[in-house]
């Protein structure tokens, strides 16, 4: 399988996404119908000559209650190769799911795992990405439709929960 430009294509669905499907925030407990949404335009995101990758909903990646399943992954069904593995949220995620999107990362071997909350009140999204032991944080702005680095960090670093809602400085 070529390699996919997971973040590029994750970006340009958020971009396809807000300009198509923002009505989807005034719904109630909207969260199922913003995760399909994405999903959809992430299907429409994948280049010719990857027909391989599906784009799955709701899969169960383990059956640990512990674990942190994604909503959303893009992979290839015949050989369980995952190219993208996608955690919703409306709000921010708590320290223990940040910890499980690490975990995601090592145990699964996916070539990307981010999380996403829609912050269907804010202008913006935050992206978090997984690598091995840290998180990158990103915004996305619904206006100018950009993604921004907002702060790394280590798993070493543990940030009080005060300090996690300051993230956006404007």
């Amino acid at each position: 399988m070529r390699k996919l430009r997971a973040f590029d294509l994750f970006t340009q669905a958020l971009a396809t996404f807000e300009e198509k499907d923002k009505s989807l925030y005034d719904w109630p407990r909207n969260r199922l119908a913003l995760t399909h949404s994405l999903a959809v335009r992430l299907e429409e995101t994948i280049p010719e000559g990857h027909s391989e990758l599906n784009v799955d909903m709701c899969p169960v990646l383990s059956k640990s209650k512990k674990a942190l399943n994604p909503d959303i992954v893009v992979h290839n069904r015949k050989n369980g190769q995952i190219a993208l593995a996608l955690v919703c949220r409306s709000e921010y995620l708590s320290e223990e799911e940040q910890q499980a999107l690490m975990d995601l990362n090592t145990d699964r071997k996916c070539d990307l795992v981010l999380a996403l909350s829609f912050f269907p009140q804010k202008q913006y999204m935050l992206i978090y990405r997984a690598t091995a032991g840290k998180i990158e944080y990103f915004h996305f702005d619904r206006n100018t439709l950009t993604t921004d680095v907002v702060r790394k960090r280590t798993v070493n670093e543990t940030p009080e929960s005060s300090e996690q809602l300051k993230l956006r400085l404007k």
